[in-house]
């Protein structure tokens, strides 16, 4: 005998833990095992994302499986992360100061070069 753990059947039954009764071994010739092609699985269009096996409210189990991702929930997502960035470089553009830029870092000396005397017309 074999126990069987309690489980939700594919239509959503619930089956409860149970011992089931193995078969005994018979002296049947054994034939060779069925080959069966394997199911083909409907390629979806466009992009997907997988969700991860899950309960419903009511109990019932629902498998992990790929779902395609509508054009509105892309349009919706795309939206939200340029703006943030976009955000966060005026924030630091804004921080930084007006003419950071220009001036040299802490500890160097400006090259004499890059600097233009300046003339005095009378």
């Amino acid at each position: 005998m074999s126990y069987v753990r309690p489980h939700y059947r594919r239509d959503g039954t619930y089956v409860k833990g149970h011992n089931r009764r193995t078969r005994p071994r018979t002296a049947q010739p054994r034939t060779a095992p069925r080959r069966t092609t394997p199911r083909p699985r409907p390629v979806p269009a466009g992009p997907t994302t997988y969700i991860r096996p899950h309960y419903r409210s009511d109990g019932t189990r629902v498998r992990g499986h790929h779902r395609s991702i509508s054009p509105r929930t892309i349009a919706v997502v795309a939206g939200t992360g340029g703006g943030g960035l976009l955000l966060f470089l005026l924030l630091l553009a804004l921080a930084s100061g007006p003419g950071a830029s220009n001036k040299a870092p802490a500890g160097t000396t400006p090259s004499h070069a890059a600097s233009v005397p300046a003339t005095h017309h009378p």
